[in-house]
């Protein structure tokens, strides 16, 4: 049973998710604009880093045909392994324990790269390999969010607007010089990191990862597995 997933109960952010609403929220807002581009019962996904698996979950369990977990975090990898066992997919699951720039998958064998904020967490250093190595290992689609570093305001960081424009060592003093507290500081991508997938992929999403801003906003309610999961019923106003 998912309850007996040790990994998961420890884990303070996901162990009071509601799992079925949790894979909807996957399939709404990630499986199903992917259908608009790829036939998914005869594709390969590879998500990367995957976490507890979510994302892959819902992707199988609405057809796809394998998935491949990347997660450097071992114990999420272990509970993904133990939850792919619960939920009856594991037998279409590869799992692997790598960082997104060292990941050495064969070159174009994916169908579809799945990096969900992931690229504002490689490292300054890190962020153009990673992006090249998403572009080597996929054949077909990119879907990739992050949050952009030219935003004036970034939520993932300390939602302090410029404050993400400061070296990382300025921004504790910066946010709390206008009563912030925050301690996880990121370095995020900006829209020429992404060069490397130039090439060979072309944007095709208006909308975050939705064809425009209709099916963007046609996907509201919708409950929404972070920060302990929570219900939201229409789109942000402003």
């Amino acid at each position: 049973m998912i309850d007996q997933v040790v990994e998961l109960q420890n884990n303070r952010e996901h162990n009071s998710l509601k799992i079925a609403e949790t894979l909807r929220y996957m399939a709404a807002m990630y499986v199903k604009p992917l259908r608009d581009h790829v036939h998914i019962e005869d594709a390969v996904l590879c998500d990367c880093a995957a976490g507890f698996g979510w994302l892959a979950f819902a992707y199988l369990l609405s057809g796809g045909k394998h998935a491949i977990l990347v997660e450097p975090h071992a114990g999420k990898l272990e509970a993904s392994r133990k939850l792919a066992a619960v939920l009856g997919v594991a037998d279409r699951c590869e799992f692997r324990n790598d960082l997104l720039q060292d990941l050495s998958l064969a070159d174009k064998s994916v169908d579809v790269f799945a990096s969900i904020e992931t690229l504002e967490h490689v490292g300054r250093k890190n962020i153009r390999a990673a992006v090249a190595n998403i572009a080597r290992v996929t054949r077909r689609v990119v879907l990739l969010t992050a949050p952009n570093q030219l935003s004036p305001l970034v939520s993932h960081d300390a939602g302090v607007p410029f404050s993400h424009w400061l070296p990382i060592g300025w921004r504790r003093p910066f946010c709390r010089m206008l009563g912030v507290s925050h301690s996880e500081y990121h370095h995020f991508p900006a829209p020429w990191h992404l060069g490397g997938l130039r090439k060979d992929f072309r944007p095709s999403a208006s909308a975050l990862v939705f064809r425009d801003f209709r099916a963007w906003r046609d996907h509201y309610p919708i409950y929404s597995p972070y920060a302990g999961g929570r219900w939201k019923m229409a789109p942000p106003v402003g």
